[in-house]
């Protein structure tokens, strides 16, 4: 029985392969289509059966572009796929989470695809026997990093979040030193900084101006020993005018793009209470520094940013 549906599954690989190589092509639509109506039929079958046939299938080497996008839906599941190897990889996510992550590496070490890269190291984000420490997740990263030819790829965009799922000032580091494309390594910065503000504060003398400015700015008030870094920003002789004047502009920064992720949770809105505890201790910061002689110089955006608060505050009584 076992052998006879690994057959069956072997057939329509083979299947979905000619079909691709058909005159005329399929559409981007029809192809979508087939690849979901054989998903459903795969995840029917017993997950030991679908792992033998999905790892055979990508031993075999064999792929097709499919017209279609990355596109990451909920649970970073994908709704379609950029070829079939990677429509493979997200199969088998969905039936065999332990397989999936014994596959996933020996596709992340012999990989070329930045796309394929992206799902494989999903599978080691998951809990489980599978679920890689954050050393080998961060180890991994790095690598993908490296890969100047994946720069332009979808997939290579959407593995930035590893950053954010990690959490952690080794992940910032990484970002931080990275020297491709500065608007998707701020974008990931942010992402990071908007759930771990702490873990960027020690790589931000690396970073450009604006950069530095905006992501200080997204302290969390309440937190002591974050409060204290922002006292220390503000009165550092080495922090620029320009930097300053982006954080007092959007301090404290709660900004956080949302929708569905690769790895780990959603991100989630800022909480009502929070955020106003947190304008609290804001402005009772930005008292105390309206009152020092040593930031006289910034007394006018202080003002401002007092104002602001202070309307903030009003708008939630």
């Amino acid at each position: 029985m076992e052998a006879s549906a690994v057959v069956l599954i072997d057939r329509e690989w083979s299947d979905l392969l000619a079909w691709l190589d058909g005159d005329p092509t399929p559409s981007a639509e029809e192809t979508r289509e087939r690849l979901m109506e054989v998903r459903s039929r795969w995840l029917e079958a017993d997950f030991i059966v679908l792992s033998k046939a999905v790892g055979r299938a990508l031993d075999s080497g064999e792929d097709r572009a499919t017209g279609l996008p990355f596109e990451v839906g909920r649970h970073g599941m994908l709704n379609s796929w950029p070829t079939l190897r990677v429509f493979l990889l997200d199969v088998l996510a969905r039936s065999d989470p332990e397989m999936a992550a014994e596959i996933a590496r020996h596709v992340l070490d012999t990989t070329g695809s930045a796309d394929e890269y992206a799902v494989a190291l999903r599978s080691l984000t998951r809990e489980g026997l599978g679920r890689a420490s954050d050393g080998e997740l961060l180890t991994r990263f790095e690598r993908m990093l490296g890969e100047d030819a994946w720069a332009g790829s979808p997939g290579f965009a959407e593995a930035f979040d590893l950053a954010r799922f990690l959490g952690s000032p080794e992940a910032a580091e990484s970002l931080a030193s990275w020297d491709g494309n500065a608007a998707l390594r701020s974008m990931a910065l942010h992402e990071l900084a908007a759930e771990n503000p702490g873990a960027v504060f020690p790589v931000l003398d690396g970073l450009d101006p604006s950069d530095r400015g905006s992501l200080i700015a997204r302290a969390d008030p309440v937190d002591p020993e974050q409060a204290a870094a922002v006292e220390t920003f503000l009165k550092n002789p080495s922090s620029t005018p320009e930097e300053i004047e982006v954080f007092l502009k959007t301090f404290p920064l709660r900004s956080a793009t949302t929708g569905y992720r690769l790895y780990g949770r959603t991100p989630a809105p800022f909480r009502r209470e929070e955020m106003r505890e947190g304008d609290r201790e804001a402005r009772e910061m930005v008292a105390r520094w309206l009152a020092d002689p040593s930031l006289e110089r910034y007394h006018e955006p202080l003002g401002e940013l007092r104002e602001r608060l202070d309307d903030w505050l009003e708008e939630d009584d």
